[in-house]
């Protein structure tokens, strides 16, 4: 268990505009943290963590609503009019995009709590007291058994992601030190939701590497020493809502199947990766893509291709449809 100071802040906000949270935050979370602080608990297995303020309005600021599409809410609050109806107060897991908010409930009156699922509020869990009864209790259970790790830290990485640019060698040393844990002839590497930050320049070293996976993990940048992994055949970077470039480097990995980066801030593709030859799978869906480039038509191996709830011209996708009727496009017409 730990606690994070209440002025603990993140690098940057999404949008300028902050939530307003005037009557958004019910009073028994308000004496709740008032008494307890921002408070955090970590099994190893099951954390639940109560955002500080700015991070409350981070998480916020990247939530969707339910019913509407993200380009809508994006553009609100990228204008500065949105009206918030749901906020973001606590994590579940190691991923920001999962967790609870409060929001308004069916029945009106003070706002309850719900389930927040790629950052989606999906589901009303009831009151504020309710929920914490029913989420502290497989955490009761957890903690009363002998810790195996008795040092399990900050467990969405906050503190991290709050110290900038003289955080880069500590995050450079901690990736490379969860890798290292790694066999180096191992084929696949599966890290869903770890706040890595980076993803070191070691990883060149597993040359059998067939599946990457890094969803999740706070990236902003991938090395260009990906290109050396001749045998990757799986790459998944979604959900790393600051990753905005890629390497052309990723032009080189000629057994590439599937590169998928949802939930990026990846507006364009380098022209390199045209030249992939076995490339089946591409996944942009809620990416910054505003246009296709001209290559994309012409990978002749590619079967599918989501570009969901981006803003690419529904001219440019029937064309694309039109070029290649073999391909499952989404979204659909």
């Amino acid at each position: 268990m730990g606690q994070y100071p209440a002025d603990l802040e993140p690098m940057s906000l999404v949008f300028e505009q902050v939530p307003d949270e005037t009557g958004l935050l019910p009073g028994s979370y308000l004496r709740f943290v008032e008494a307890l602080g921002y408070r955090w608990l970590n099994t190893g297995k099951k954390a639940l963590a109560f955002l500080p303020p700015r991070w409350r309005a981070s998480a916020s600021q990247g939530m969707g609503e339910p019913n509407r599409q993200w380009t809508e809410v994006r553009e609100e609050r990228e204008a500065d009019r949105h009206v918030y109806r749901f906020v973001m107060f606590a994590s579940g897991d190691l991923n920001d995009v999962n967790g609870f908010a409060f929001g308004p409930g069916a029945n009106g009156g003070a706002p309850v709590v719900f389930q927040v699922e790629d950052s989606l509020p999906l589901r009303e869990l009831g009151s504020f007291e309710a929920w914490l009864g029913k989420a502290l209790e497989p955490l009761r259970k957890a903690i009363a058994k002998p810790a195996k790790k008795p040092e399990l830290g900050d467990p969405f990485a906050l503190f991290q992601e709050s110290l900038g640019e003289v955080a880069a060698k500590t995050r450079q040393a901690g990736a490379a030190a969860l890798f290292d844990t790694f066999p180096r002839d191992t084929r696949a590497i599966s890290l869903l939701h770890r706040k890595l930050g980076v993803v070191p320049d070691m990883v060149a070293e597993f040359s059998q590497l067939e599946t990457l996976t890094v969803k999740g993990a706070g990236l902003k940048a991938l090395p260009s020493v990906l290109g050396r992994l001749t045998k990757l055949k799986q790459l998944d970077c979604s959900w790393n809502a600051e990753l905005a470039t890629l390497p052309a480097e990723l032009g080189r990995l000629q057994d590439l199947e599937s590169l998928n980066l949802d939930h990026t801030a990846v507006a364009t593709l380098p022209e390199e990766l045209g030249q992939l030859p076995r490339l089946r799978s591409l996944s942009l869906k809620n990416t910054r893509i505003t246009a296709l480039p001209a290559w994309l038509s012409g990978l002749a191996t590619l079967e599918f291709l989501d570009l969901s709830q981006t803003d690419v011209p529904p001219g440019e996708l029937e064309a694309f449809r039109q070029a290649r009727p073999e391909c499952s496009l989404y979204p659909r017409p």
